[in-house]
Formats: C-alpha cells, structure tokens, sequence
C-alpha cells in the first residue's frame, strides 16, 4: 500500500510537462490576440462615430457663422480647418488667444486636446484620430469659385479618417485613390 501511495504522490508533484504548458501559453495568446483585434475595431469605430458628430457639430456651428454673415462661410488659404477655429472661436489670431470676435463654439477657447491641436504652428479642430479636418470653401478670398470643391455653393468639410492620409492638406478632395476611400465627409 505504501508503494502505491509514494508513486501517486511523485506523480503529483512532478508538475505540469513543458507540452502541457505550451499549449496552454498558445491558448492565451491566441485569446489574447483576438480581444486586441476585437478592441482595436472598437476603438476605430468609436472614432469614426466622434468624428461624424463633430462634423455635424462644425456644420451647425457653419450655419450659424454663415446667417450673421450675409450667406458668407469662412474662406482659408488652405484646406486645414485653422480658419474654422478661427472665426468659431473667435480668436482670429488661430494661436489660442482671448477670443477678440464673436464665439461661435465655446468650447474651443477651452484647453481640450480632443478637440483643438495644432499644424503649422496654428490651432486646428481636430476629428477621432488626432487629425485636422480639412474645409474647403466654395468661394475664394475675393468671391471667385473654387475649383474641385463637392459641394456647389458652400464648402467642403471632411476628415481623413482611419488612415491619417492624404498627409498633404491641398490634396485635390475629389482624388478616388486609396489615401481618400477612408475619408469620412459631411
């Protein structure tokens, strides 16, 4: 009787065998692999949903700016949305100063690195991923139309989405290619 008991309890306390445990490391990294892909979704999605609202939100906040101003949206000298905080925050410096003209979208004059970031050493709105929108206007800055922008009559307002590119802000808006099939537009 001894005997069989001394060899259950080697048995036992040899442990786990290095097969074992490897297949049970394969096991949690494999689990571990897909919540990651499966949060990483989330998160993009997240974004995305940030993104749309706050482009609504800027299009509101358009709307307005353009009623007190006979008709009139904000003319930039590129396709960044520095003119945007700008004139919607009333800090037409665009270097984060005490708003000198009428405030459009307070939350702007507050320090949100969600919302406001800079490029070019100027303040921009930024959309879910940390990027600058791009606006373009209808109009020039002596009333002449714009070439290649969607939207006859206004602006253009869009973010470029996921990937972060087209990089270059006067990137035609009209280009389909693989930097632009992501980009999420008003």
């Amino acid at each position: 009787m001894n005997t069989q008991i001394s060899k259950l309890t080697r048995r036992q306390s040899r442990g786990f065998s290095l097969i074992e445990l490897l297949v049970v490391v394969s096991i949690i990294v494999i689990l571990a692999a897909i919540v990651i892909g499966a949060l990483q979704k989330v998160k993009i999605a997240q974004n995305i949903k940030l993104t749309k609202t706050r482009l609504k939100n800027i299009a509101l906040k358009l709307e307005v700016y353009a009623n007190e101003n006979q008709g009139v949206y904000p003319v930039g000298e590129d396709a960044s949305s520095a003119i945007l905080y700008n004139v919607l925050s009333g800090d037409f410096t665009g270097q984060g100063q005490e708003p000198t003209g009428e405030v459009y979208w307070k939350e702007l004059t507050r320090v949100d690195p969600n919302l406001v970031g800079e490029s070019n050493n100027r303040k921009v709105i930024i959309d879910g991923f940390l990027q600058p929108y791009r606006y373009l206007s209808a109009l020039d800055i002596d009333g002449r139309e714009v070439e290649n922008v969607k939207n006859d009559g206004s602006y253009d307002l869009w973010s470029v989405g996921p990937d972060g590119e087209p990089k270059d802000l006067n990137t035609n808006p009209n280009v389909e290619n693989e930097q632009t099939k992501d980009d999420i537009w008003n």
